[in-house]
């Protein structure tokens, strides 16, 4: 509790606004007599200090059900005043939950409409505590906004005794209607069915579309009929909202009639509605949606963010379906344009067709290039052995570097070891790094004892490719002493990837390297292995700087929250700036309160651009 509380008090009239708002701030710690000032705070002329004194009268109400009685009781009064005052009094009083509760009761039977309805909101926010029977008799108040409110917060209150009078409201006021519907809704009052039905032949197309919200939100089998029913005399907007409803409350087969407003849905709605409608399609295995689905796949422009998801969405939907024979049929397709064909070839390759195969081996030898990948892509997933000759064909001949990786890695997929000598060969003459980098996969995936039994005769960029890709430790060991500088650093990076104790033991050893290149590689990897240990400390002594700063992100990675900030908060005082900043960096990333005392001892560093680092630091905590 504050001491001397009176004069605190007395400086809520300072004229410096910053004085006053830290004053509101310090209140928060007050007792009682802090609630009258700081209410009286409110219609400050400072924004600042209006915020501070909501804030505090939070505070101290939420600190004791006596505290919380005081400041809800001395709040009420401002449901009279302006918006503002009255806005803050339903934040404070809704932050009080339960303890504000007994003293809205008395407001349900104020002479002010305004105040019946705050009170009822203010039940229907608060929950914790609320009698909702207290609320009921205001189903039949005069005013159609207190009625309305009443609705709702006997929806929000989940109370069902209330069902038989909200079913009674939806004969009210368009307005009560409204949120006798929404009530409805959240109670999943299925004995409402019916009379909500009756609502989708009303005069007002607001009320029909809430009905046809409600029935979907309620999800009663019930409501099929009236919703399907009322489907071919719906508006556009109606008919969206039937078929999202018939969705919430579960498509079966039998409602197979539905796949025209489906397709239709698809072809013309918006985003939102094409996912409501895709759910629909795949409910019904809605075939005939197929193409119009590649279509839209087809047509997304894949530079733009949010078309990934959507093409995702779309391949997720025909993939689930029995859509292979549509598939097929789309590849013969003269309208269908070579984006849409790329997209189901894809899926081709997904569902592992067979009998695509002889149609994805036709364009291996397509003019384009897309296609000619795709369908490299989609033959190794399908894994058929007899695709191998003609995607070798491709390894080896295609002008395209990008199609030929794609046939090189679907060899490899479908382990065709016809195709080992020649990818060997290969192997040989191929210039590009990616390509090169496929063909070892293939080959370790073919014959792994047979490739690399000869791993000495390569070139290096092949050892180094090797030591990236395999997982054997003894590979690994026997490449960490290769020759080649870039070899040795590719396995002890491997070494870190696979992270045994054989591995480790390596990794260790090579911290005494003379040449610092490797050690860092060395820190790297036993960073990867999750390697938190004395080795690893002793590390952040090492006299190169980058092999401090990289020990550093290591230790970051592999110890435990306490440990790491003790070790790696040493180096705040590092000579080299780099690594004081990689320390900030990692400390900041670890967080939490110990994070923040490590750093905000050396909130006074002797370097500008350091301390302006540990400040933004400190904000982020």
């Amino acid at each position: 509790m504050i001491k001397n509380i009176k004069k605190l008090i007395q400086k809520l009239g300072d004229k410096d606004p910053s004085v006053r708002r830290r004053v509101a701030e310090d209140l928060s710690e007050g007792d009682e007599r802090a609630v009258y000032p700081l209410i009286k705070a409110l219609s400050d002329e400072n924004a600042g200090v209006q915020d501070a004194s909501m804030r505090s009268l939070i505070a101290i109400g939420t600190r004791d059900s006596y505290s919380g009685e005081v400041v809800g009781y001395m709040v009420l009064p401002l449901l009279r005043e302006d918006s503002y005052l009255r806005n803050t009094a339903l934040i404070i009083l809704t932050a009080l939950n339960g303890v504000a509760v007994p003293l809205l009761y008395p407001l349900l039977k104020d002479k002010d409409d305004d105040i019946r309805k705050f009170a009822i909101d203010l039940m229907g926010d608060i929950k914790k505590g609320v009698e909702p029977s207290m609320i009921m008799p205001l189903l039949k108040d005069p005013n159609a906004n207190v009625r309305a409110a009443a609705a709702k917060s006997l929806g929000l209150l989940g109370y069902r005794d209330s069902i038989p009078e909200l079913i009674k409201a939806l004969k009210d006021e368009e307005w009560v209607c409204f949120s006798a519907l929404d009530a409805l809704g959240e109670l999943k009052a299925v004995e409402a069915v019916e009379d909500i039905g009756s609502l989708l032949g009303s005069s007002s197309e607001a009320v029909c579309f809430a009905a046809i919200e409600t029935l979907g939100k309620i999800g009663s089998e019930k409501a099929v009929d009236a919703l399907i029913a009322y489907l071919p005399k719906a508006s556009v907007d109606e008919g969206s909202a039937v078929i999202k409803s018939l969705i919430q409350i579960g498509i079966t087969p039998e409602m197979a009639d539905l796949s025209g407003h489906l397709i239709k849905m698809l072809k013309d709605g918006d985003w939102e509605e094409k996912e409501i409608a895709l759910k629909g399609i795949v409910s019904l295995n809605c075939r005939e949606a197929v193409p119009v689905l590649v279509d839209i796949a087809g047509s997304l422009d894949p530079s733009l963010p949010e078309s990934e998801e959507r093409i995702v969405l779309l391949r997720d939907a025909i993939s689930s379906m029995d859509s292979e024979d549509e598939l097929l049929n789309l590849l013969e397709s003269p309208g269908m344009k070579y984006r849409g064909k790329s997209f189901a070839i894809e899926i081709l390759g997904t569902i592992r067709s067979k009998k695509a195969v002889s149609k994805l081996v036709d364009y291996l030898d397509d003019m384009r290039r897309d296609l000619r990948r795709a369908s490299a892509e989609a033959l190794g997933e399908i894994g058929e052995m007899r695709s191998t000759g003609h995607l070798l064909e491709v390894s080896l001949k295609d002008v395209d570097a990008h199609v030929r990786r794609s046939a090189i890695e679907a060899l490899g997929n479908i382990q065709a070891k016809d195709a080992f000598k020649a990818l060997m060969d290969l192997l040989e003459v191929e210039k590009y790094y990616d390509v090169i980098e496929k063909i070892v996969e293939s080959l370790i995936k073919i014959d792994a004892d047979a490739f690399l039994s000869d791993m000495p005769k390569y070139r290096d960029n092949v050892r180094e490719i090797i030591a990236k890709t395999v997982s054997d430790v003894d590979i690994l060991l026997r490449l960490a002493d290769d020759p080649n500088k870039k070899v040795k650093i590719a396995a002890i990076y491997g070494l870190g990837r696979i992270g045994t104790d054989k591995a480790v033991s390596r990794l260790i050893w090579f911290l005494g390297d003379s040449d610092p290149d490797i050690r860092k590689a060395a820190v790297v990897g036993l960073g990867e292995a999750r390697y938190c240990s004395a080795e690893l400390f002793n590390a952040l002594q090492d006299d190169d700087p980058w092999v401090r700063f990289y020990t550093i992100k290591a230790i970051a990675f592999s110890c435990d929250k306490g440990k790491a900030i003790s070790m790696i908060g040493t180096m705040l005082h590092d000579e080299f700036i780099p690594v004081v900043m990689s320390a900030i960096d990692a400390i900041s990333e670890i967080g939490g309160r110990e994070a923040y005392e490590a750093l905000v001892v050396h909130e006074e560093h002797p370097n500008p651009d350091v301390r302006d680092k540990i400040k933004e630091a400190l904000s982020s905590l």
